[in-house]
């Protein structure tokens, strides 16, 4: 299973999310400025309390919930967080790579295994509305991610000292 079932007794509670570079952060919506050099990093950490959980043929494939970042940018938008890979993760010791999209309200997700529907096409969204798509990891907190945490801040000072 995807995510383990002792997973569930995080729903109500805050995870860690740490948006990386991975092929890119993009804005889905047809109203998205050009991208700056910063974009497609994605947007800064935050905590995302668990609302729910995404099941597939009762495997446990994701969450959803509100960002929960009081000074953070996206406070309060819409966050769904799927696994990339089909090894059994946690938020502690075996933390998972995630597909993230972050949206101003709730998009539908609509869960259906390979090869019916990728898990790509499980989020819709109207292109006329704020979606912000990209990769991360998701955690109890830093500490459990602290190898790639550190790489990701480092390339953002790194690639804001370029853009600066």
């Amino acid at each position: 299973m995807p995510l383990t079932e002792t997973c569930k007794e995080y729903v109500g509670r805050s995870l860690f999310v740490l948006p990386y570079y991975g092929y890119g952060w993009s804005r889905k919506d047809s109203g998205a400025p050009p991208k700056a050099r910063l974009d497609k990093l994605g947007p800064q950490p935050f905590h995302l309390p668990v609302g729910e959980f995404i099941s597939c043929d009762s495997q446990l494939m994701g969450m959803s919930g509100a960002i929960d970042e009081t000074k953070h940018e996206l406070n309060g938008y819409w966050c769904c967080c799927l696994l990339r890979n089909t090894d059994d993760s946690d938020f502690t010791n075996h933390p998972g790579k995630y597909m993230i999209w972050i949206a101003q309200r709730r998009l539908p997700v609509h869960p259906a295994p390979y090869p019916k529907k990728a898990l790509y096409e499980w989020v819709t969204f109207d292109k006329s509305q704020f979606c912000l798509c990209g990769f991360g990891a998701v955690a109890e907190s830093e500490k459990w991610i602290q190898d790639i945490y550190e790489r990701t801040m480092n390339s953002r000072r790194l690639v804001a000292g370029q853009a600066g």
